[in-house]
């Protein structure tokens, strides 16, 4: 899959759409695999708000896809970065950093007790 800027919700669950069409995945085996309800992939799917990091991860996992942050500069020319607002292309990277070594640590927990067959309550309709 080639590189997509997603700039809303819509985008993203057109997306995630695409790419579970594309591998003929069905919502309901999808969701099994990302191990989120068929309720909640159907509302992403719409472009529906609010839906939790952790269980977006889980399901790019699922689709053997990554997320890459990427700032906007370095997708501009150099003539464009120099345009661009400067509120838009200043980001905190110490923060994300932070945000994403938090994140990490959160989610290699989860890998191992799912690893351990810890049990885990079934996803609800919201998750």
């Amino acid at each position: 899959m080639r590189d997509i800027t997603i700039g809303d919700w819509s985008k993203f669950g057109a997306t995630i759409k695409a790419e579970r069409t594309r591998l003929a995945l069905s919502q309901h085996e999808l969701a099994r695999r990302a191990g989120v309800s068929r309720s909640w992939l159907a509302k992403l799917e719409a472009g529906h708000r609010g839906a939790e990091f952790e269980q977006i991860l889980r399901l790019l996992e699922a689709l053997d896809l990554s997320l890459v942050l990427r700032s906007y500069t370095s997708a501009l020319s150099e003539d464009e970065a120099s345009a661009a607002p400067a509120s838009r292309v200043s980001l905190d990277t110490q923060a994300m950093q932070e945000l994403m070594d938090k994140h990490q640590r959160s989610a290699e927990i989860r890998r191992r007790a799912w690893s351990a067959g810890k049990p885990q309550s079934p996803p609800s309709d919201h998750g």
